[in-house]
């Protein structure tokens, strides 16, 4: 029987088809990593696939090219969303034509047949059953949050750990739970899987789990940053094929569409927070205001001609006023406040803010 004499295949059945071909043998390597990815994506299908191989397994070992099995699913396919009987005007209820195949050989017919006879229910089924599946509504994600200057850590469905930062925000999606989306600062502890990978997710980035335990820190103005305490992540930019490998000890800055790496430069400073340190390492100044706004609640300014600075300290136990005053003092300039905030100016007062 040839491709063409199939009858037009319903476009919601592609899922179907990819696994009814997967399951034959006749995937191209393109296919079949398409469904490699699809079957990733949604564990929970993986069983649904290693049961149809089960159920089709004896049938590849005693099946016999007489039989034109393939013709027989076509027609069955063809013939899925009719009812199973129709009334004819004026008539009794007919049942839709046979399927004609050739008369297998005697001895093995009552056997096999009746095995291709189930495994084509079986398909069936699952074609419908996979239908069901993708067309089901994605679940909501799982949203967790914290306060100002507030931790929380979390156990993820696969056993993964999170330390949240303060006045984070994480949304944890997927089928398995390893997909998740960061605003804010996060430390991950990753159970690698690597039929299942682990990516957050950011305004700016994409970052993958290779096996590690690594730091996100996610700003609308600072960007996000990396830092690699264990093991490997990939960095990527969404929308593009820039993307960097990060290795233990390694930390990047993903700002304007740009990776910047710094290899064998995380410290414990990177990590410091999840014990409630608050620690720069030379590190600039919208990061700092982002990590003070975040553990303070405070917004402070920088003047244009300070903005360009980096900065290293250690907070831990200061108030918001002094920390701020600490920050002044480490740029060189003073903090002056006004109706709509703290900025800090160059000393001796050589502006008025931004």
């Amino acid at each position: 029987m040839n491709e063409s004499d199939l009858p037009p295949i319903d476009p919601r059945d592609a899922a179907w088809q990819a696994v009814a071909r997967s399951l034959a043998g006749e995937s191209t390597p393109g296919e079949a990593r398409a469904l490699e990815r699809e079957l990733a994506a949604h564990p929970g299908r993986v069983e649904l696939v290693r049961a149809l191989d089960g159920a089709l397994a004896g049938l590849r070992a005693d099946a016999r090219p007489e039989v034109d099995v393939e013709a027989a699913l076509a027609s069955v396919m063809a013939r899925r969303d009719r009812p199973a009987l129709t009334v004819e005007p004026g008539g009794a209820a007919a049942r839709p034509p046979r399927v004609l195949a050739p008369r297998p050989a005697a001895g093995w017919r009552n056997s096999t047949l009746m095995r291709i006879a189930a495994a084509v229910l079986v398909l069936l089924g699952a074609g419908l059953l996979w239908r069901a599946l993708s067309t089901r509504p994605a679940a909501a994600p799982t949203r967790y949050a914290t306060e100002v200057g507030a931790r929380r850590e979390l156990r993820l469905a696969d056993g993964s750990r999170v330390v949240l930062g303060p006045d984070s925000r994480l949304a944890v999606s997927g089928d398995d739970g390893r997909s998740v989306e960061l605003s804010g600062e996060a430390y991950f502890e990753v159970r690698h899987d690597e039929r299942r990978p682990f990516t957050v997710s950011t305004d700016g980035a994409t970052i993958r789990d290779l096996g590690t335990a690594f730091t996100v820190s996610a700003d609308s103005v600072a960007g996000t940053s990396v830092a690699v305490t264990e093991g490997v992540v990939a960095v990527s930019l969404p929308k593009t094929m820039a993307a960097e490998t990060l290795r233990a000890g390694d930390r990047a800055r993903i700002l304007r569409a740009r990776i910047a790496v710094q290899r064998r430069m995380a410290s414990r400073a990177d990590v410091a927070w999840t014990t409630g340190r608050l620690s720069f390492r030379d590190a600039p100044v919208a990061e700092v205001a982002a990590g003070l706004r975040r553990w303070y609640g405070v917004t402070l300014r920088v003047h244009p001609s300070l903005a360009g600075r980096h900065l290293t300290a250690d907070f831990e136990g200061q108030t918001a006023d002094q920390a701020m005053r600490i920050v002044a003092a480490a740029l060189g300039g003073e903090l002056r406040r006004g109706p709509d905030g703290a900025t800090v100016v160059p000393r001796g007062g050589g502006g008025r803010g931004p």
